[in-house]
Parts: C-alpha cells; structure tokens; sequence
C-alpha cells in the first residue's frame, strides 16, 4: 500500500500542519508515500525549519496565482475582492493541479491519495486525481474546510466543493469530536478522529520538576503562531495582567511573529517577546511556565464555526508539559468542552478580563490546584494525544500495509 499526501506545506517548515505530518509519517518506510506540496521544499533556509526532512519522495506542484501585495495604504480589502474574483476565474487551474497529480500517482504506483486543508485547491485536485487513477480518496481536515476561507470567493468555492469532496470520500480525517459531529449533521458522513499527536517522550525525558512558582518572574507561555483568531483573546489576558498589579507577571512569547506586528494589532504591554525556537527546545520552555496560554478569538473576521471546531496543534504538547493551563475562549468551542470534560485545566469562557485575571489569580495562590490540573493533564496527554495512537488509527484508516521500519 502506497499513497500521496498533499498539502500546502510539507515538513520541515514551521508549521503545525506540517509538524502533525512529520510525526505521523515519521516512522513509516518511504516507499511507502510520496509528498506533494506547491511549496518548494529544497528552497527553505535551515532556520525556517521546524522539523526535520522526512524521508519520503517529494514534488513539487503548480502554484496558485494569488496577488500577495497590498496590505498597505488601505488596500487590504482590494487586494482580496481582487484574489476572490481570480479564484473563480481560475478555476479550470484546479484540473491542471487535479492532472499533475495523478500523473505523479501513476509514476509512484500510488493505491491512495490523502489531501490535506490549508489551501482552496488541494482538497478538489485530491479528488479529481483519486477519480483519474481510480484509487481511494481521504481528505485531511485540519480545519473546516469551507469556513476557514476570510475572501469571499474562496469561501464560496469551498462551500459548494465540500459536499462534493466528503461524499465522494472513501474516508475522513477530524482532528476532533466538534468536527466531525458538525461533519455528520451537515452531510451525513462519518469521520475518523485523529488528534494533533506530541512527542510524548520528549516530555518524559525532562525533569518532572515540582510546581513551584518562580520567584523572580512569574511566566505565562505562548508557543507558536498569534494571528487573527486569537488577537482579542491576547488583548483581554494582557488587560488581565494589569488589573493584577503584580510587576512580577509576564507574558513570554515564543513566536515568529515580530513585535512590531504584533503592537500594531494591540498585543503590547507586559509582553517578553522570543523569537522563533527549534522544535527540540519546545518541551523545555513548556515546562519552565508558571501558567500555559491557549487562546481563541471571541471575536474575529473568522467565522464563528472555525472557531468552535478548532483543535489547535500546541494542545496535546501543553498537557504533556504538566504545568496549568488557561484556556480563554469561546464557550461553545472544542477546546472549552475538552478542558472542562476531563478538568485538566483552568476555563475563561468570556471576553472579559476581569473573570481572566481571578483565574490567574486563582492558579498562583492554590497550589492543591495547580497539581491537580498537572496530574490530570499529564494523563490526557498519554492517552489522546500520542504519536503511537495517531499512527495507528491513520494506518488503519486508510488500510495501509506493514512497511514500518
């Protein structure tokens, strides 16, 4: 059994899809796949990685033609009126991609196609090569695939394209109940939930030092990407920390994003700003927290579904690192739901920095707390979220044959 994965971005690049990717193929044979990315994953500099190459054979596919310019000036809104009448002009761009695929398939002796979200093309030029060569179809729904478009053109696409797609799907991948219950009620199909996996043993290799405060400074963690569906719930945790009057609380950001950017959209105050770091050194700065961050947007130009069904990928890695965690975001959202069910973490579910800074409170002065969120948390990690069961439900899923190495 041999399949082609497609996705917009492929390991080793700084991602969350493309780290998921890595640790589930990780330990397969690469004779086993193929990847198929229009990335051009030779061109990346070493400290644009994020994980390590995985060993598979890669393509590369057409791009999209997008205008990437025009943030400026106030033209933002030109440029995706502009970007959304192009997607549906360009359309037919989706058979040529559909072809390109399916044509590398046949080169490759491929038996399955897995196609990932992230990017409007991928899913139907998945489908179309699946049909061409006649072998099975699985989209990878990282996100809900015709919410997670902020141009209208795209959304409209996605939207008419989605039934289509799962329909025809011989399987599909959720990375959560959310998902695939709205999957379910909508058009009637059944997905297969495959959680964002973490490295378990790399927290286990750490110290399982005790939950002390630090006495110098008191640390709230961020790890990763702060964008658009998160911007208001940083706004609120920053207020929170004022309202605190404790000099001592910082928020350390560890993010690619510049702090310049990230001024510009409010996110300034008692911040410690950290550039982009390795994988490797992830589980390390986890531990060191006082309190883990796990934001959503209350409110944002996503739509309300994308946030309700969100699994963000740092989940799994902020329970394995034992240490609390705040979750602020909406009430109806996945990540709300998971925290209260198995009450492995402390929940903020109003915008209101007020309810925030108590919970903040609250962690720093109860130390019977803070290790009960630690030994709870530490237990979801080991049994949802690791590599060895992402794999397995993933192989058998898509019935692939012993080849692991």
């Amino acid at each position: 059994m041999k399949f082609a994965l497609v996705s917009h971005i492929l390991p080793p690049s700084r991602s969350g899809q493309a780290m998921v990717i890595y640790r589930l193929l990780r330990d397969l044979d690469p004779d086993n796949y193929c990847l198929l990315s229009q990335q051009d994953c030779e061109a990346g500099t070493q400290q644009n990685n994020y994980t390590e190459r995985l060993p598979g054979r890669y393509y590369r596919l057409l791009p999209e033609f997008r205008i990437a310019r025009g943030y400026r000036f106030g033209l933002q809104w030109v440029r995706i009126i502009l970007n959304s009448i192009l997607r549906v002009i360009l359309l037919p761009s989706v058979v040529l991609r559909g072809r390109q695929i399916a044509e590398i398939m046949r080169r490759e002796h491929c038996d399955a196609v897995v196609a990932c979200t992230g990017e409007l093309w991928n899913l139907p030029a998945g489908y179309l090569a699946s049909r061409l060569v006649g072998v099975p179809f699985f989209p990878y729904l990282f996100d809900y695939y015709s919410y997670q478009w902020i141009e209208p053109g795209a959304r409209f696409l996605a939207q008419r394209l989605e039934p289509i797609l799962l329909k025809g799907a011989t399987g599909i991948i959720a990375p959560n109940e959310f998902l695939r219950d709205a999957l379910r009620r909508r058009y009637g199909v059944e997905a297969t939930v495959i959680r964002n996996p973490c490295d378990i043993a790399e927290y286990e290799a750490l110290p399982n030092d005790a939950l002390t405060m630090n006495s110098d400074e008191i640390r709230i963690v961020y790890t990763g990407a702060v964008y658009e569906a998160q911007y208001d719930a940083f706004r609120n945790l920053l207020a929170a920390i004022e309202l605190l009057e404790r000099p001592t609380v910082k928020l350390h950001l560890y993010t690619a994003q510049s702090p310049r950017a990230l001024d510009r959209k409010g996110i300034s105050g008692p911040v410690v700003y950290h550039g982009h770091q390795p994988l490797s050194a992830i589980p390390g700065i986890q531990r060191q927290a006082d309190l883990l961050f796990l934001p959503l947007a209350f409110n944002s130009s996503y739509p309300a579904e994308i946030i309700r069904t969100s699994a963000p990928g740092k989940m799994g890695e902020y329970l394995a690192a034992r240490r609390p965690i705040l979750v602020h975001a909406p009430p109806d959202s996945f990540v709300v739901w998971y925290f209260r069910q198995h009450e492995c973490g402390l929940v903020v579910d109003q915008s209101d920095p007020v309810k925030l800074a108590q919970a903040i409170e609250r962690s720093l002065t109860d130390a019977s707390l803070r290790q009960r969120l630690s030994v709870r948390a530490w237990k979801r990690a080991q049994s949802d979220f690791s590599i060895s069961a992402a794999q397995a439900s993933f192989a058998k899923l898509i019935k692939l044959a012993e080849g692991r190495h």
